[in-house]
């Protein structure tokens, strides 16, 4: 990060206290008074402080494209070959779907991912700069909003290392290739970048502080939060990613431990509420925070009617939908083309007529995961995390260690809940747990950065996906487009960074 890079991020967190802090769930008041000099008066406005650094993940920044880490999540699903385009439409992500926005370094989207997560550390470093300073703040709160603040410093170095660095190999230690630079206090002097090794070292650094200080930390009052478990959820990606299966099975399991499984019928509700008891982390949308134009559901529910939705339908690749059982719930997520299924995929809704716009696209396999509770408004809550992707991630890691009996017994919890006439096999795969992976997560982000950690190719040949879009077969594992770019603007004002290497 750099000195005009860094003046330009950081005054979002005095912004974020003023937009994000008008909701009782955000205990925020006095929200719209506070700035820097006031945030270590007292405890109260370092909460203050620490709501606005939430919101900011999934705040709007430039444009409509840019609607914080649920926009970073549509980006890395429309990279892979799951969430299929069906036309043109309009021109929002489709230069990500193209394969064209990451690989270049004036391109918007790279300098919005390097923005976000570096604004969310560099928030997170001042508040745990000053916290020990706030007069009257007991041990105890002090380590509950250092242990989120670790967290969420983790967690944002984990996204950036995975886009700007190439996959971290467990084999060929210490990963010397270039990842990001590391910040530990707020700083605004320009650094190199540290190895993908070094970073890697830094997320799990600071997910062990988290995971200590929230240890003893009252129970968080929403789930926009994280927690103790969120934190090991987070330990768990981290670890599945860096090929630690051992440590990944350990923390998957307790992170998920108290959450249940949703029923059938809540899967069939539209992906919308953080009071679904399965997920552990999340966005809380209100309406009367959305930008006029970019939430998340403008462009992925089935039932908001915007130009993104109505004129570019997203539907499964066919290919996937194929592999999912008939008796298996989430396959009535896609419409199967038939005239007695259609009453359940009306599509976008004209609010105006009362009913399905005539104008709207409509496709075999268009789905109906997220879907606004009111589509005159293109509100609903996001999932960031769910206790089905914690038994995923250990039934992977089981298998990776050839324990694929154990893996069997993992994934068979989610699966007999999904689908009651699941018959366990003996023994399972990891690639039988990727299939269920792809079917269970589809929406939720996951796709390329999965397809990057195992080192796959990304294959898009008979999915159903528009030629004038996805007009070549794939990318080869390794490619170096499998990276983001460094933006510009960061090359050209500090000193020590380089970009990435060709390849």
């Amino acid at each position: 990060m750099n000195l005009k890079v860094l003046k330009a991020i950081f005054p979002v967190i005095l912004l974020l206290f003023v937009c994000s802090c008008n909701k009782e769930y955000l205990e925020t008041s006095p929200s719209d008074q506070i700035d820097q000099k006031k945030i270590f008066e007292n405890i109260s406005n370092v909460n203050v402080a620490l709501n606005g650094v939430y919101r900011g993940l999934y705040r709007q920044y430039s444009d409509q494209e840019e609607d914080g880490h649920p926009a970073i999540m549509i980006n890395m699903d429309f990279l892979g070959e799951d969430i299929v385009h069906t036309a043109r439409g309009s021109s929002y992500f489709r230069n990500t779907y193209r394969w064209i926005g990451h690989i270049s370094e004036v391109n918007d989207l790279v300098y919005f991912a390097y923005r976000l997560y570096f604004t969310t550390i560099a928030n997170v470093n001042l508040i745990l700069d000053g916290i020990d300073k706030v007069p009257g703040a007991t041990e105890a709160q002090k380590n509950a909003i250092k242990g989120e603040c670790y967290a969420l410093r983790g967690w944002s170095y984990f996204n950036l290392v995975q886009l700007y660095g190439q996959r971290y190999d467990n084999a060929n230690k210490p990963n010397i290739q270039l990842g990001v630079p590391i910040f530990t206090s707020y700083s605004l002097e320009p650094k190199a970048r540290s190895t993908v090794e070094e970073v890697y070292q830094q997320i799990n650094d600071d997910l062990g502080l988290a995971m200590t200080l929230l240890q003893n930390a009252p129970a968080r009052a929403n789930k926009t939060h994280i927690d103790l478990q969120v934190t090991k959820g987070i330990k768990a990606r981290v670890a599945l990613t860096m090929q630690n299966y051992p440590e990944a099975v350990t923390y998957a399991a307790e992170a998920r431990a108290g959450y249940s499984l949703m029923s059938n019928s809540d899967y069939l509700s539209g992906f919308n509420s953080l009071r679904n008891g399965e997920w552990m982390w999340g966005a809380n949308q209100l309406a009367d925070q959305l930008p006029n134009f970019g939430a998340f559901y403008s462009y992925m529910s089935g039932n908001v009617n915007s130009v993104h939705t109505r004129t570019n339908v997203k539907i499964i690749n066919s290919q996937l939908y194929a592999a999912i059982r008939p008796t298996d719930i989430r396959k009535k997520l896609w419409w199967d083309g038939t005239v007695a299924d259609a009453i359940n995929f009306p599509g976008v809704i004209n609010v105006a007529q009362g009913g399905p716009e005539p104008s709207q696209m409509r496709s075999i396999y268009m789905h109906r995961k997220y879907m606004a509770a009111d589509p005159s408004v293109s509100v609903g809550d996001i999932p960031f995390m769910r206790a089905a992707e914690m038994y995923l991630i250990e039934a992977e890691a089981k298998a990776a260690l050839n324990l694929g009996a154990d893996a069997s017994d993992a994934l068979v919890v989610l699966m007999r809940n999904r689908d009651p006439f699941y018959a366990k096999p003996t023994t399972i795969s990891v690639t039988d747990v990727l299939l269920q992976r792809r079917i269970e997560l589809w929406g939720e982000g996951f796709r390329f950065l999965d397809l990057k950690r195992g080192n796959f190719p990304l294959n898009r040949r008979n999915t159903g996906a528009n030629r004038t879009l996805a007009n070549w077969i794939g990318i080869t594992a390794g490619d170096r487009r499998w990276q983001f770019m460094i933006p510009r603007r960061e090359i050209q004002n500090n000193p020590f960074m380089i970009q990435n290497p060709s390849n």
